[in-house]
């Protein structure tokens, strides 16, 4: 019977327990700092503002003369300060362009000195002006009801947008706005109602696109943080089960059985090392220790096995210095003590023939536990007992390794252990 853990191929957007999955973000790492939405309220905010600031400084240089032209026409007055106060506008519109905590401010200025410059204008008006010519508010209409799209809540923006080309209608028909007509002034309504609207209804839409993009980005930043402390707490709980599976339980089972002195001793070993590897546990700091070469963790292996209560051989094989990650090293030592704990324990007397295979693979290791002892049906062991799953196999494939557990009653049991680079890692 084989029982197997390890890379295994899985759908789409799922996570193995225990794995992190390629590309993730390590535990720790802010994961807005890789995101980047296409569209977000900022950045729609950003481009109308500097659209608007183009248009309005656009149309005041272009405009300027014709605007001059009807000076004569105005109030010597209040005429001249309507024109530098909307001038002043665009210009306030031109300079929150480049500091966007003004745009708004901006925009609520323009268009409200616009709106009164608009409906001032038949107070304005000294001399009426001639039929050809048509009021200057005319040539800013949508740059008033764009800076009020911009500015306003999108009721204030709407009844602006309805309200200014009604009032050009009027101004129209009056003497002091060129006695267009009726269908003439219908007609200069209508286009700018038609423009101005139009303008509006893409801002609005634009802006509960960008809000929405906003909010789906920080649902799934929310859940992908989320997502990331799950995986830390299911590490941080395999660890812990696996420690207090390898180093309490079997202590206390091997300090119950203690009769004789040298199991007594051995016991009172076992204690303290225990303690020794809950304290080591609870200091470690994440990416805290350098790599560990391969000979050291062979040595580990060997000086750990040989005090156990059997003998167990340590097959004779040339290692390199391979350096492997901390936790690797950490994690495949300890699955494998405890393989050989489990072997001593369950497998028979000390007649069993145990052993224990280091072997490097390319820039990975194999590791083999085994035994020609009893052996055992790997699925009848009751979920309650956590030597396997937890401190062997879990432990193994929270490091992104490979378990393996082949055993049949009567044929003994082999635990193989692997580990190599993710492709992320090796590149």
């Amino acid at each position: 019977m084989t029982v197997a853990a390890g890379r295994a191929p899985v759908p789409s957007g799922a996570v193995p327990s225990g794995a992190v999955p390629s590309g993730a973000a390590p535990v720790g790492v802010d994961p807005t700092r890789n995101v980047r939405a296409t569209i977000t309220q900022a950045s729609v905010e950003r481009a109308f503002t500097i659209l608007l600031a183009m248009g309005a400084v656009g149309l005041g240089a272009a405009d300027a003369p014709s605007v001059l032209g009807q000076l004569p026409y105005l109030d010597p007055v209040w005429g001249p300060v309507t024109v530098a106060a909307l001038g002043a506008s665009f210009v306030f519109l031109g300079f929150a362009a480049f500091v966007p905590r003004f745009a708004q401010p901006a925009q609520i200025v323009c268009a409200l000195v616009f709106l009164v410059a608009l409906v001032t204008w038949p107070l304005t008006v000294h001399d009426p002006i001639p039929r050809t010519q048509t009021p200057w508010p005319w040539w800013f209409i949508t740059i008033g009801s764009t800076a009020a799209a911009m500015g306003f809540a999108p009721w204030r923006a709407t009844v602006y947008t309805a309200l200014a080309p009604a009032v050009f209608v009027v101004i129209r028909l009056l003497p002091v706005g060129g006695h267009a007509g009726v269908t003439r002034a219908v007609l200069d309504g209508v286009y700018t109602a038609i423009l101005s609207g139009a303008v509006l209804v893409i801002a609005v839409v634009l802006r509960r696109a960008a809000t929405a993009v906003d909010a789906a980005q920080a649902t799934a930043v929310r859940r992908y943080s989320a997502a990331i402390r799950e995986h830390a707490t299911e590490v941080e709980r395999v660890q812990v089960d696996a420690i207090v599976h390898d180093s309490v339980l079997t202590t206390l089972l091997s300090a119950a059985r203690a009769e004789t002195v040298d199991a007594k001793a051995l016991s009172a070993r076992m204690a303290r090392n225990a303690i020794d590897h809950l304290a080591a546990a609870a200091a470690d700091a994440p990416g805290a220790a350098g790599p560990v070469p391969l000979t050291e963790l062979r040595s580990r292996i060997c000086g750990a096995v040989s005090a156990l209560a059997a003998p167990v051989r340590l097959v004779e094989r040339r290692v390199s210095d391979l350096p492997l990650p901390a936790v690797v090293a950490d994690a495949l030592a300890s699955a494998a003590l405890q393989a050989a704990v489990n072997s001593v324990q369950h497998a028979g007397d000390a007649d069993v023939d145990r052993w224990v295979d280091v072997e490097q693979r390319g820039a990975g290791v194999r590791i083999e536990v085994g035994d020609d002892g009893v052996g055992f049906d790997p699925t009848g062991v009751p979920a309650e007992r956590l030597g396997v799953r937890r401190s062997i196999i879990e432990r193994v494939v929270a490091v992104d390794g490979c378990a393996e557990v082949v055993s049949a009653p009567g044929s003994g049991t082999v635990v193989r252990l692997s580990w190599r680079p993710g492709t992320e890692e090796s590149s």
